[in-house]
């Protein structure tokens, strides 16, 4: 089965399109609801502490357990769609070109992106990381 460019261009922009509804549909707060106890599946929890860890400085046992500490705090604030929801138009937003415009252009996505961020940042900062300063050459 082969699709023409045309095909996969229409089809990719039903998909941004439908990402973005459902960021909407999600709410524009991010904490609307109590979160289930557990929500996070366990593969996005290390997904999560791993991306954690290489941005902080590196695989150790202190990044690790203050990781550990900030997904937890999330989970404990934030359901998981709407972290799915947010983190993937803060991803997206950032992206160049005309097919990211749709996450740009999200009625209240920067808005959910600022708070989305100062919320992780944050939470990061609460747990103990903090960046390694660069060093002076």
């Amino acid at each position: 089965m082969s699709f023409s460019a045309h095909k996969i261009q229409t089809i990719t922009s039903r998909l941004l399109g439908a990402l973005a509804l459902t960021y909407c549909t999600v709410g524009n707060s991010l904490a609307d609801t109590t979160p289930p106890a557990n929500d996070y599946p366990t593969q996005a929890r290390v997904e999560y502490v791993f991306g954690c860890m290489n941005k902080y400085g590196g695989e150790n046992y202190d990044h690790m357990y203050s990781c550990v500490c900030a997904i937890d705090k999330i989970a404990e604030k934030i359901p998981y769609a709407n972290f799915v929801a947010t983190s993937t138009l803060a991803v997206m937003s950032k992206t160049s070109g005309e097919r990211a415009a749709a996450f740009r252009d999200a009625g209240g996505g920067r808005d959910a992106i600022k708070a989305f961020e100062t919320f992780i940042a944050d939470t990061e900062s609460n747990c103990g990381l903090k960046k390694k300063k660069k060093a002076v050459s």
